[in-house]
């Protein structure tokens, strides 16, 4: 099946001649900018240059509609080509190449759709998945020999994890892709794994070893040949300078990198540089300037809905008024608090805080002021006491690769001493096991026999499993389904032959509805079981957070799906597996049907007693029921657990309502 463009991307209909003429000049301009989609995965675009690009393989994409390799091939550079300034557009064309890609066994274009998504992940703080389909896309990555993609997965997981304040984690792949970036040649490639390393290095007051990796990436950037990455080298030059307090210095560094950064970026891709030089500014005692600077952001950070942005400017604006006017300076920070605290920004929670005490220790209200002061010092040990593990940790880490490396540079001299000795070993005993390789084979022989019988016997227990099985789900289809049918049959003929009022008619009219698609519902929950009887953990697991995605994001629900390495690890039967996704589809649909007002759906998969358990929790405003009205969902999912030896609970919370299952493992 074809897929479907984005509507925002421009289209031809039947001028046949036009089109042929926009898939010629896309083609040519695809193998002049682009030469291949390892290269075309490249820096971000200038904004003129991209909408070249993206008009040309819009039509492009609009024309050809086969759905080849090469389709996903231009799907995936045309979605990383948007990735920074059309962003949902973006998350829409590389669904569509994964799913092409799957359909084709393509693995070249599957790898450039998992780093998209991996990209798109990141950049939208949806961590847990970002992580996830960049740990797929790494073996494959080193299974087709793409370096080049390889080293980006590597940088995004640092960055990842960095982004996480998880440094530990994140010296890992950081390592990994500055190692391989040595080996490949590749000035750019080599700049950013630099630059990434110097940023943990900073986070962790590594002062000096982050200066060192800043140095040997300076001599890189003309040979780079992009702005971005030039201005990826003057920020992190910039931010060192800023923990040394050469704030002069460190704006400089950042109006280097705006600049560089503007050709390609839009308005609220620039805020973080332009409040970064804006903070400097403040520093340097400028306040004038900060005030007439610090209200523009303000307004731009709240308009793009960017919350650590808006923080920042507020915290900007307040420290600007406070050595002239303390009630402005008490106004801008209690926004601060205000946008900070909802959104755990502990950082600038703190600072307002900080700001707030000393406005009110100005306008002589003490009590305020103390209260404020006490809520700064709480923040402040907070974060230290964090940062200081988050560091320790890192150095454990440190430790623990070089002690890695050193024990595996022992276990390769070792590896080939024995080698060496085997040979020897191998040319004196040669003789004796020519027989003994004899009596070996007879037994191999015997075992291989014994094996074969045993394997049959086992697929005969298989395929009687699973004659039982869809014997089963085919009842499950006659009973439930055949029973909605009955209901609304009975609903028509009453319908039909008992004339009602407007209002009774329209009742019943919405029961006959809400009967079909429960209907409709329960037969595709069947049909998978059927077609999906052989699936295994790790394949329903995939299944479920696809299917999370493209329900939840219809609605505008954020999804939090995480997977214990415990849960992870079980091994439950098909049944179990089948009765998991049913549920858990379930529950989806009822959060989406009866959560009003919620924002985020919580998944988590753990073990629990040898048992795999399922919890899906929405943030619903308001005190939740025991159970929510309307249908029989609650009772189906109930049921579909003790089938299979499992069992079902609700949780009403003061916010929110949650469903946990849990299977045998």
């Amino acid at each position: 099946m074809v897929s479907v463009l984005p509507s925002r991307l421009p289209r031809f209909g039947s001028f046949a001649v036009l089109g042929c003429r926009a898939a010629g000049f896309g083609l040519l301009l695809l193998s002049l900018l682009l030469g291949g989609t390892a290269r075309a995965q490249g820096p971000p675009l200038p904004l003129k240059r991209l909408a070249v690009v993206r008009d040309s393989l819009g039509r492009l994409l609009a024309h050809d509609t086969r759905p080849d390799t090469q389709r996903v091939s231009r799907l995936n550079t045309l979605a990383f080509a948007l990735r920074v300034n059309a962003a949902d557009t973006s998350l829409l064309l590389t669904r569509q190449a994964l799913r092409l890609a799957r359909q084709l066994r393509f693995e070249r274009g599957l790898l450039e759709a998992l780093f998209n998504l991996s990209y798109y992940q990141r950049a939208h703080s949806q961590y847990d998945s970002a992580i996830y389909y960049a740990r797929l896309a790494l073996p494959l990555a080193a299974r087709t020999g793409n370096r080049y993609t390889q080293t980006r997965v590597y940088y995004n997981l640092a960055r990842i994890y960095q982004e996480q304040g998880n440094y530990a984690a994140a010296l890992g792949p950081s390592l990994d892709g500055l190692a391989l970036a040595r080996t490949m040649g590749n000035p750019r490639v080599l700049l950013f794994q630099l630059v990434l390393a110097a940023r943990i290095e900073l986070a962790l007051g590594e002062y000096a070893t982050a200066r060192a990796y800043v140095d040997e990436a300076r001599p890189l950037a003309p040979a780079a040949h992009d702005l971005v990455s030039t201005g990826y080298l003057h920020q992190v030059a910039g931010d060192l300078s800023r923990q040394q307090q050469q704030w002069r210095a460190a704006r400089d560094h950042y109006g280097q990198a705006l600049a560089g950064y503007a050709v390609v970026f839009n308005k609220p891709g620039l805020l973080d540089m332009q409040l970064s030089m804006a903070e400097m500014t403040e520093f340097l005692g400028e306040y004038l300037a900060v005030r007439q600077a610090g209200q523009a952001l303000l307004r731009q950070a709240h308009a793009a809905g960017r919350p650590e942005q808006e923080a920042r400017a507020a915290l900007l604006l307040a420290r600007a008024w406070l050595p002239a006017r303390a009630d402005s300076a008490c106004a801008y920070a209690a926004r601060a608090l205000a946008v900070a605290r909802p959104s755990h920004l502990r950082p600038q929670a703190r600072d307002a805080a900080q700001v707030l005490a000393q406005a009110h220790d100005r306008l002589g209200q003490g009590h305020a002021a103390y209260q404020y002061q006490a809520l700064a010092g709480a923040y402040a040990d907070s974060i230290g006491g964090e940062d200081n593990r988050r560091r320790l940790a890192a150095v454990q880490a440190r430790a623990a690769r070089s002690r890695t490396q050193m024990e595996l540079n022992v276990v390769r001299q070792r590896e080939r001493l024995l080698r060496q000795q085997q040979e020897l070993e191998r040319l004196q005993t040669q003789r004796q096991l020519a027989g003994i390789g004899a009596l070996v084979l007879a037994v191999l022989l015997g075992a291989g026999g014994l094996f074969w019988r045993y394997r049959r016997r086992t697929a005969r227990r298989h395929a009687a499993h699973d004659a039982a099985l869809r014997t089963q789900l085919a009842a499950d289809l006659h009973d439930d389904v055949g029973a909605l049918l009955t209901q609304i049959s009975l609903q028509s003929d009453l319908l039909r032959e008992a004339p009602a009022p407007p209002e009774a008619t329209l009742a019943r009219l919405n029961r006959l509805s809400d009967t079909s698609r429960r209907a409709a519902r329960q037969m595709a929950d069947v049909v998978w079981g059927l077609h999906q009887s052989s699936a295994e953990l790790p394949e329903v697991l995939a299944h479920m957070r696809d299917h999370a995605h493209e329900v939840l994001a219809a609605a505008h629900l954020a999804v939090d799906f995480a997977v214990s390495p415990a849960a992870a690890a079980l091994h439950p039967g098909v049944a179990v597996c089948q009765s998991l996704y049913l549920i858990y589809k379930e529950a989806l649909h009822n959060v989406v049907k009866h959560a009003e007002g919620a924002t985020r759906v919580t998944v988590r998969l753990s073990e629990q007693a040898g048992q795999l358990c399922l919890s899906v929790r929405d943030d619903a405003p308001g005190p939740a029921a025991t159970a929510r009205p309307g249908g029989h969902g609650l009772a189906n999912m109930r049921q579909r657990a003790e089938a299979v030896g499992g069992a079902l609970h609700f949780v009403a919370e003061a916010s929110g309502f949650g469903v946990v299952a849990c299977l045998p493992g």
